[in-house]
């Protein structure tokens, strides 16, 4: 379920279908026909993982590196339960047997289990049923786990989840999307981010010359409405300026050029973006160009909106908040730059982390990847939602590490330390999939798809 979907009066569709329930009626059960009688043929998720590395540059990654650790990863909207009841009218003629919260629960425990990560990302996970229930059995299956509830009155939030027998908590920070008197910030959202130590034993021949490998892990779930592109660019700049300053390691001077150095990211979450949007854009390419000129209600992708143009025409951060143009806090370069003075290699003074506010472009300073290249060997588009005809990816998980970018030579790529390797994928439905997949049902019990990935941290 997309947060605030049902409050707020923005989705055409959403309203045709909620004011003409004959219609909505025979609209769903003729489209449910094929699933309902085709009973599935496995009491669970069948997707298979996919791998992305090759046996041969696997070895490499062996031959070479003799400090390297192997983790999954998974991300998971679960549709909160109270979100779901409040917005009965999307899934009121779906079987109702696998509507029901004991259902869905067990169902949705028995998957996670399946998937047998190592650190997992939750959304719309609701509070009392995180203290109730998900936390206790995480700490069975030997995780600890952090947990963020959406400001106000909003019952539900976001977590994270990890092993505790192969990493240390280093740091946390719970980052709240909602500032009274921001316009911008007026929604209820929020995200998480960790700093994780792996544990010695799980680094095959670390020895105490090697630095500790540590990870930087952040969930969110930005707004849902469509029409509010501009909040959603607001709400990521501030969770990515929180992750500079979490995963931030040094910054250094190299062939007279200043580099910022970081600890491997991983980036996950449900962010009501499509894969083709401006938004997507501005985290992959890490900059986004005159989007004071861009319409807000056409950023996220989700809708194509072609009578109404409402341009950004301002900052999307004020000032205030110390967010710079090129998403880090002032406070946090400004001390930076001081360091940068007594670098006996910088000696002219002149390298120094630029910043702007106000500008006609935005930026960060991370190589993100997708772990998902959206589409399938076939061509078709992944879905990674399925909410009546509304089946697109907007559940992403995306991965930073020092100098993401390719090499032709991958031999002599993989000798750098601390680095990102994707290994393999967890399989999604593509868009014809999509046609007869109708969710929650007897296997999977949310409205979205569990995304996951496989990688190396060398």
């Amino acid at each position: 379920m997309q947060n605030g979907a049902g409050s707020e009066n923005f989705l055409d569709q959403k309203e045709f279908f909620k004011n003409n329930y004959d219609y909505r009626k025979s609209f769903v059960e003729t489209k449910l026909t094929t699933f309902t009688k085709k009973k599935m043929e496995k009491d669970q998720d069948s997707r298979k993982w996919q791998p992305i590395l090759n046996q041969f540059e696997i070895e490499i990654i062996k031959k070479n590196i003799t400090s390297k650790i192997e983790f999954k990863i998974a991300s998971y909207n679960l549709l909160s339960p109270i979100l779901l009841n409040e917005n009965f009218y999307l899934y009121e003629n779906l079987d109702q047997n696998y509507l029901n919260w004991k259902f869905r629960r067990a169902n949705l425990l028995k998957e996670i289990e399946h998937i047998n990560a190592d650190i997992y990302c939750f959304q719309e996970m609701d509070e009392n049923e995180y203290k109730y229930f998900f936390k206790r059995k995480l700490s069975i299956m030997g995780f600890h786990s952090i947990y963020k509830k959406r400001s106000n009155l909003k019952v539900d939030g976001c977590c994270i989840a990890f092993r505790k027998n192969i990493f240390d908590l280093e740091k946390k920070i719970c980052v709240d999307f909602f500032m009274p008197g921001i316009d911008i910030l007026n929604r209820e959202n929020v995200g998480i981010i960790l700093l994780l130590k792996f544990k010695p034993k799980f680094s095959s021949s670390l020895t105490f010359e090697h630095e500790p490998k540590i990870l930087c892990v952040a969930t969110t779930h930005l707004l849902f409405n469509p029409k509010r592109g501009d909040t959603k660019i607001a709400q990521l700049q501030l969770l990515l300026a929180n992750i500079d300053r979490v995963a931030y390691k040094k910054s250094k001077l190299m062939e007279n050029k200043l580099i910022s150095e970081y600890h491997p990211v991983i980036l996950c979450g449900d962010f009501n973006f499509s894969n083709e949007s401006k938004i997507y854009e501005f985290l992959i390419k890490a900059k986004l160009e005159n989007f004071k000129f861009l319409n807000r209600s056409n950023l996220s992708g989700q809708k194509t909106d072609f009578k109404t143009f409402l341009p950004i025409g301002k900052n999307v951060l004020p000032k205030c908040l110390g967010v710079t143009d090129q998403s880090q806090f002032k406070y946090e370069v400004d001390s930076r730059n001081l360091r940068l003075l007594f670098d006996k290699n910088n000696l002219n003074r002149q390298k120094m982390i630029d910043i702007s506010f106000g500008s006609d472009s935005i930026s960060h300073c991370f190589h993100f990847k997708s772990v998902y290249s959206h589409f399938d060997q076939t061509g078709l588009p992944e879905i990674t939602t399925c909410v009546n005809d509304f089946k697109k990816s907007v559940d992403f998980i995306f991965f930073h590490s020092n100098d993401n970018c390719e090499k032709s030579n991958f031999e002599e790529s993989v000798r750098e330390s601390n680095k990102l390797y994707l290994l393999e994928k967890y399989e999604l439905f593509n868009e014809n999939d999509g046609k007869n997949l109708f969710i929650p049902n007897e296997i999977y019990s949310s409205d979205h798809f569990m995304i996951a990935a496989k990688f190396f941290l060398t």
